[in-house]
């Protein structure tokens, strides 16, 4: 056919005198011989004048046979932009709305929808939207339940059309609301559109007070109709209507707070979603309907896109403070600056808030000038001009200086030296001691980065503070003394500090010893002399007294001795034992740090560390714990406790040395008092030293008596040495263990979050030891022996424990995991047996689907309902574990669905059914539309799934794949016609794709 009018008008003729409208049964007939003309002259590139010659054939046609389905189908493909598509789009189905029968309402409905989205389009290029706005009123009397989807259709109406049709758009909407309601979140997304386009556009203050009340009112309320729409499966593949119609479904389970929860943790998967104008208004409604909870409110607001934070802003500042006294909506102005010619108006919003009389609303512009300085560095003068000014109130003021603290944090400058000063004087004045508490704090770390003389802060703060024994005081006034110590280069100087802070150590107050302590763990061990060293710690050799006092001098101006450690242990208050042991673990970790360790033979091994610097902490620890001949004291039995406790906070490989002698220890058990912190040692040890790995199998004996956290470390060390075959005691500790958790959890029927921590650690532990190469083949076997006995025993309620023993299948060999799911099933074991089945074939899909299809029978056996399949696949699939394996089990799940599919009877197999919803909810899932929940609902599946795979195929570049596959399985002659229409569809959302353009230039045909 050419441009040739006389040549269509012959074509049109013999149609028509070829129809016998009086023939139902040759009507029926003539659709199908004639369907695929009328979509080649449709969907031609020739003029739309042209094609509207045979729409009144077409719909007569259709009227008779009363099968809409090819009008439907046609629609989807013309959604172009092109004008004179869509011109011909809007007469064609204008004739439809006046001749379809008004008893057929699902028809009606879905051409509603097909009027809406057309509507928005002829708007968008600049027509008068009179002529289709009576259309539409005519349609809502026949159809008022489209009213929602036409509603937020205007939303998005009103940010395509010229401020000339705006108020016509707006008035339109106000008589649908009127006249017919709509559900709560829609009345509130055509607000927040109104609201955006008002941005620019002023709209007098009455009506929008008008606008407002109106769409506030109880007439948001949605109409229900009584009838059950289906969408028309053609008709879903358009993206832009399957987003309204997909979230329309959802609105009546927006009242579920578990719900919405789900629905907004899943939502933020897609960048699709997040960047349709559209969603982003049913977002912002979605805000603005305040049916959500605070924690919910805050996630929408992250995830509404910046451009329409504005207008809601302003929104709020007029009427949120009023009327409901919330913030979290100005709390995100800083956010809406990201656009840059918005800078101007979000700063002169906060401070409007910054000159406020009211308190709870002044101390948010500090927040706002903190945020917007770190959207837009430019606006650090507005906040630091904020923070200059001296207020009374507490809250501001405690914001004020938490705010500065972060500000030091991040960025730490002169210009906040002034700043910091003037607080600190009037916070002393008014006894503010939290504001005070953080002012010190920021104050020490500019002196700590250099940009204000310590030595002038010491100064100030002993001449105005009274009491540096405050607690808000004296962990900033120990932390500016260790500065000093840190910084001052003269050797007098340095001393008189370091004196200061030791003498903190002995004083009465608690937190005082406590916070000297902690600072003097972060100075330089190195440049600290022993005549610093209060004198009840002081430890020297005996022939100090037969030295010259020049030799006395350098030793007293030398480094402390290690074994002044051990005075200083046995001297130290009681209470501060735990500090002072973790003071001496980081200087030890230090010493070590400094020193490469490297493991040499046993018989190598020293037994003491006399070759050691005498200044050498370690040297002087380990020549007090080595046994002497004589018998100990008590006393020096809890000495050695906490020396070896300082060995093993210090955490790090230890020099080579024999720890033989703990072996006394170790079989002396709990009644040693040394015998815990020896265990402790030996497991820290053992990767690097012989003798200690030999006492190793030792400290899995009387676990009974370890802490969680002992228990942990000695699993961890299991890994460790998992290339050598594990000890009876090692097997019974680890049998023992998991034993008495399983039992306790099931004893209490309440999962301890102690027992379910402790297994979870096992059950990472497991993880790394069946991944390791190295591991020894009968700890493999032990451990999945172990493994068998937890499966066996948890319950699958808690989650935690049921993925971390999930991320061990991961690394089970495939023989042993089948083990674990034996077949046939017991009903008892189902979900357990599902699970496994998932969990597997994720992993192996590459070599067969056989633990899916025995995953569904198992189901079938037990009348189990296959919604209890789709759910728990799905929370198996998205588990972070198995992310590195979608790809390619959807590759695979593809090819196998063609195979399958081919070589059964699929007309008679309810398999393909379960096979393909398992395949549809996965891609939607993997899509980023998840939260749209449509487990067999067919018709949400239509419009859903299209562009779930469309989208999937975008992020993954597998287009020519996806399309190849559709294509297969369309021409499969066994697919059932509902499945042929579903991948129709799907091919309908990729029609601008090059590959499927391509193919069907090639073929010279239409898909139907």
């Amino acid at each position: 056919m050419d441009e040739s009018i006389e040549d269509w008008h012959a074509i049109l003729f013999h149609m028509k005198i070829s129809t016998h409208f009086d023939d139902h049964e040759f009507i029926t007939g003539w659709l199908n011989v004639t369907k695929r003309l009328f979509k080649f002259i449709f969907l031609s590139q020739t003029s739309s004048n042209h094609r509207t010659l045979f729409v009144r054939l077409f719909v007569e046609i259709l009227n008779c046979a009363s099968d809409y389905d090819l009008l439907f189908e046609i629609y989807s493909w013309l959604q172009v932009d092109n004008l004179d598509d869509i011109l011909f789009l809007n007469n064609f189905l204008g004739e439809f709305c006046d001749t379809i029968p008004d008893t057929l309402h699902e028809t009606k409905y879905n051409l509603c929808l097909c009027v809406i989205q057309t509507s928005i389009q002829l708007i968008a290029h600049g027509f008068d939207p009179t002529s289709t706005f009576q259309r539409l009123n005519s349609l809502l009397i026949l159809c008022p339940c489209a009213s929602d989807v036409l509603l937020l259709c205007c939303s998005r109406i009103l940010s395509l059309c010229s401020s000339k049709f705006v108020l016509k758009t707006i008035d339109f909407c106000l008589n649908v609301v009127e006249k017919y309601g709509c559900h709560k979140i829609i009345a509130q997304s055509v607000i927040a559109s109104i609201l955006q386009w008002n941005h620019t556009k002023l709209i007098y203050d009455d009506k929008m007070t008008m606008i407002l009340s109106t769409f506030n009112s109880n007439l948001a309320i949605s109409r229900v109709c009584a009838k059950n729409h289906k969408l028309f499966p053609f008709l879903s593949s358009d993206s832009f209507l399957i987003t309204s119609y997909s979230l329309i479904k959802l609105c009546p389970e927006f009242n579920n707070k578990q719900f919405i929860s789900k629905w907004l943790s899943e939502i933020n998967l897609t960048s699709d979603l997040l960047d349709d104008t559209l969603f982003n208004l049913y977002l912002a409604g979605l805000y603005l309907s305040k049916i959500c909870d605070r924690f919910q409110q805050q996630i929408v607001l992250k995830l509404l896109n910046k451009q329409y934070l504005l207008p809601l802003i302003s929104y709020a500042l007029d009427l949120e403070i009023s009327h409901y006294g919330r913030f979290d909506l100005m709390k995100v102005i800083p956010t809406a600056a990201c656009l840059p010619e918005n800078i101007s108006l979000v700063i002169s919003f906060i401070k409007r808030l910054e000159n406020s009389n009211d308190e709870a609303l002044n101390k948010l512009s500090i927040d706002m000038y903190y945020d917007l300085w770190i959207t837009e560095v430019r606006c650090y003068r507005f906040l630091l001009y904020c923070l200059s000014k001296d207020k009374p109130g507490w809250q501001w003021n405690v914001v004020k200086s938490y705010t500065i603290r972060k500000m030091v944090k991040s960025n730490p400058n002169s210009d906040l030296v002034s700043v910091l000063k003037q607080m600190l004087g009037f916070y002393i004045k008014h006894s503010m001691y939290l504001p005070l508490k953080f002012t010190l704090e920021s104050l020490v770390d500019l002196c700590l980065a250099e940009y204000m003389n310590p030595e002038s802060l010491l100064k100030v703060i002993d001449k105005t503070i009274l009491d540096i024994h405050h607690p808000s005081v004296i962990p900033s006034y120990c932390n500016l003394l260790m500065v000093l110590c840190n910084q001052t280069t003269e050797n007098e100087k340095r001393s008189e500090f370091f004196k200061k802070l030791w003498s903190l150590v002995l004083h009465t107050n608690d937190s005082t010893v406590k916070c000297a302590l902690k600072s003097l763990s972060n100075t330089d061990l190195e440049i600290m002399p022993l005549n610093v060293l209060p004198k009840t710690f002081q430890s020297y050799p005996k022939v100090v007294t037969q030295l010259e006092d020049s030799e006395k001098l350098d030793l007293f101006n030398g480094p402390i001795p290690g074994e002044c450690w051990i005075k200083f242990l046995q001297n130290i208050n009681k209470s501060f034992i735990n500090e002072a042991q973790m003071m001496l673990s980081v200087w030890l970790g230090r010493e070590l740090e400094k020193n490469v360790i490297i493991r040499v033979q046993s018989d190598h091994e020293p037994k003491h560390l006399k070759h050691l610097s005498d200044h050498s902490i370690a040297r002087g620890l380990m020549s007090f714990i080595v046994p002497k001949r004589k018998q100990m004291l008590d006393v020096d039995e809890d000495t050695k406790v906490t020396c070896l406790a300082v060995i093993n906070g210090a955490d790090k490989p230890m020099y080579p040395f024999d720890w033989g002698f703990l072996e006394k220890y170790m079989t002396e058990g709990p009644n040693s008092k040394l015998w815990k912190e020896s265990v402790i040692l030996i497991a820290k040890q053992s990767t690097k030293s012989t003798s200690a790995f030999r006492l190793l199998y030792k400290c899995y004996d009387h676990h009974s008596n370890l802490d969680t956290n002992q228990i942990k470390l000695l699993v961890t060390t299991l890994y460790k040495v998992s290339n050598i075959i594990f000890h009876d005691l090692q097997k019974k500790f680890v049998t023992d263990v998991i034993n008495g958790i399983l039992n306790n959890i099931h004893e209490t029927y309440s999962n301890s979050n102690l027992d379910v921590d402790l297994l979870c650690h096992f059950l990472s532990e497991f993880k790394q030891i069946l991944q390791s190469p190295q591991t020894n083949m009968e700890n493999v076997h032990f451990v999945c022996n172990i493994l068998q006995n937890i499966w066996c025993t948890i319950n699958l309620e808690n989650k935690e424990i049921l993925y971390a023993f999930l991320g061990c299948c991961i690394a089970m060999p495939t023989e042993i995991l089948k083990n674990l799911r034996p077949y046939p099933v017991q009903e008892s074991m189902l979900s357990k047996f599902v699970i496994l089945c998932c969990a597997q074939n994720f992993i192996s899909s590459n070599t067969s689907f056989d633990s899916l299809n025995e995953c569904i029978q198992a189901c079938n056996q037990f009348s189990k309902n296959y919604k209890f399949l789709y759910d728990t696949a799905i929370e198996v699939f998205k588990l972070k574990m198995f992310i590195p394996y979608h790809h390619e089990f959807i590759a695979n799940f593809m090819i196998y669905l063609t195979s399958f599919t081919k070589k059964t009877n699929t007309l008679t197999n309810d398999l393909l059914d379960v096979l393909c919803s398992i395949f549809i909810n996965l891609i939607v899932t993997l899509s980023g539309y998840g939260s749209v929940s449509f487990t067999n609902n067919k018709k949400l599946n239509c419009s859903v799934f299209p562009v779930a795979l469309a989208t999937y195929s975008k992020n993954t570049s597998q287009s020519s794949r996806i399309i190849e596959w559709l294509k297969t399985m369309i021409s499969i002659s066994s697919l059932p016609e509902e499945y042929s229409k579903l991948f129709y569809c799907c091919l309908a959302a990729f029609k601008n794709d090059k590959c499927l353009l391509v193919w069907t230039n090639r073929k010279k045909i239409i898909l139907h």
